[in-house]
């Protein structure tokens, strides 16, 4: 098994490599500009909306006021999906802005269109980047090259109704920490009305993105895969904890009190304790017999290439401000993001964070557990057949090898396509 994954790993590596030297190339240009008096003028694409869209944007207004001469326009361009479609277009129309934030970052090594992060670091003793968590930096490569720069990142957590855990006789103080306990506590928390049928109020459920969580625990098709997807279908089909395949709706059944608890983003910490008429809790995302582990998600910083070395410094020290441990604690403070520096957690402002919220205790004990799912090409088809495989179970017209097999063989055919290796 050990070999097995090692062999698919090496492959990866060396299809990335050949993609990240044979894309398409994108030549001079890029956006911004450089007055008469060289003031200089950015732009700046981010993917954040809201509350955490106003961050943004304050942390931008921060810079601009400290740094005079450099003028970063930030305009926002949609979610993730969005905004790295808006970028594509962009790379095809050679209308590129010079610096983005984007989730899925490091993919775009492949396309020529960005300069490696790694780069910068090197050619600048300032920048301490091992006061930064290793696993932010795992996130940020592709291909063996450091290709963004860790921004802001969330882990999934368990978010539970204090009120309903008391009604069930549970204790909102001792929330669930391994699967095992987590299934008790749904199942204590479901209600069935006597006349039969689907429960009034369900136990357990998750957010849409049911890949994220999913690939905490396994490598495809596993056994560790299997036995997971197939705990989960449990959770839907045996237990009957979990409603089949409503997970866009697990959000708005949360905050309407009908559901006891729910697995999601640390982003979402915000939104949920002003929605909520009830009290909240959080705890770590569960652990798996003797194992924690909580995936790194969110977004990343990307400088684009530009033939003004100019427009180019001018980026890096806009992404050097953002990712500093003041714009970090900032961030962390207005947002439900995570702080990336390895010691924030002695930090005086986050302990003054937590003790002000105690909400916000769960994403930031989650900090030692948090690890990077590997980045390669076909990572958003990898996605999309992890969340495939998901329904097929919830659904009952797969068994979890078979939806695992499946989700795979996708993958796998979709690395051989992108560079055309017959198998």
């Amino acid at each position: 098994m050990r070999n097995r994954h090692w062999l698919v790993f090496l492959l990866l590596t060396v299809l990335l490599f050949s993609a990240s030297n044979g894309g398409e190339q994108t030549g001079a240009g890029g956006g911004g500009s450089v007055d008469e008096d060289g003031n200089i003028t950015l732009e700046f694409w981010y993917a954040l909306g809201g509350d955490s869209g106003e961050a943004i944007e304050e942390l931008v207004r921060q810079f601009n006021a400290g740094h005079p001469g450099i003028t970063v326009v930030g305009t926002y361009q949609g979610d993730y999906t969005t905004a790295m479609a808006k970028v594509y277009s962009a790379i095809a129309g050679g209308t590129l802005p010079n610096i983005a934030q984007l989730g899925g970052a490091p993919l775009l090594g492949g396309s020529d269109a960005i300069l490696p992060m790694s780069d910068f670091i090197a050619s600048d003793e300032s920048f301490a980047s091992q006061a930064i968590r290793s696993a932010f930096w795992d996130y940020n490569t592709s291909g063996g090259v450091l290709w963004s720069m860790p921004f802001n990142n969330s882990v999934p957590i368990l978010y539970y109704n204090r009120d309903l855990f008391m009604a069930a006789g549970l204790d909102p103080d001792s929330p669930p920490q391994t699967v095992e306990e987590l299934l008790a506590a749904a199942q204590a928390l479901t209600i069935r009305p006597d006349t039969g049928g689907d429960p009034t109020q369900w136990g357990l459920n998750t957010r849409d993105d049911t890949h994220w969580y999913l690939s905490t625990f396994f490598l495809y098709n596993s056994p560790e895969a299997v036995a997971m997807l197939q705990m989960w279908g449990d959770w839907v089909n045996t237990y009957k904890v979990m409603p089949i395949n409503q997970h866009e709706e697990a959000l708005s059944d949360f905050l309407a009190g009908k559901l006891g608890m729910m697995l999601g983003s640390t982003s979402l910490a915000g939104s949920i304790q002003s929605g909520a008429t009830f009290s909240v809790g959080t705890t770590m995302f569960p652990a798996v017999g003797a194992v924690r582990k909580v995936p790194l998600g969110g977004g990343s910083l990307v400088i684009f290439k530009n033939d003004d070395s100019r427009l180019t410094a001018a980026s890096w020290e806009f992404v050097k401000f953002m990712v500093s441990e003041d714009s970090s604690i900032y961030l962390t403070g207005h947002t439900g993001y995570i702080p990336i520096y390895e010691d924030a957690l002695n930090w005086p402002e986050i302990e003054s964070l937590i003790t002000d919220n105690p909400l916000r205790q769960a994403a930031l004990d989650s900090l030692p557990y948090a690890f990077s799912i590997p980045i390669f090409s076909a990572f958003g088809n990898s996605d999309l057949a992890l969340r495939n495989a998901v329904e097929q179970v919830e659904l009952g017209v797969a068994t979890p090898q078979e939806a695992l097999d499946q989700a795979k063989a996708s993958v796998d055919h979709a690395i051989l396509t992108q560079f055309q290796v017959t198998p």
